[in-house]
């Protein structure tokens, strides 16, 4: 009996890996977690602002193509750059490896903003086209 209980432990373990892995977009306190692919696709719509909530000296380093910095580590900046934002425009979120990003993302739907998607593994994990050095 303890042996069947194991083997079906080990099998919804393996589903829910799966899932996490493989499905659609996830969801974490209502905010879209996106892939690359669901990302890059978002990205490409009309309107989409993407957001880079990272320092300046890791933005400066590298970049996704087209983003806007908005640094979540300076409170006073970041709310000043947040409050010019259009909370009716759709915004897709990243940061280093997803944390922040998720932390700016939940900001912004406090604020109102109803279109909020957060880049799931951050810059770490993209494989989309990237900038690297100042911006001109």
């Amino acid at each position: 009996m303890y042996q069947r209980h194991i083997f079906f432990q080990g099998i919804g373990l393996f589903l829910l890996a799966f899932s996490a892995m493989y499905c659609g977009v996830g969801r974490v306190n209502g905010i879209k977690r996106l892939n690359n692919d669901q990302f890059k696709k978002q990205m490409k719509k009309e309107g989409v602002i993407v957001l880079d909530v990272r320092t300046q000296a890791e933005y400066d380093s590298i970049r996704i193509e087209g983003s806007v910095l908005v640094n979540i580590q300076d409170t006073a900046g970041f709310n000043r750059k947040v409050n010019e934002l259009d909370p009716g425009k759709q915004y897709l979120i990243y940061c280093r490896s997803g944390r922040r990003s998720m932390t700016a993302a939940k900001a912004l739907k406090q604020k109102g903003f109803k279109h909020v998607s957060d880049l799931q593994n951050g810059i770490s994990g993209w494989d989309g086209p990237t900038l690297m050095g100042k911006k001109e």
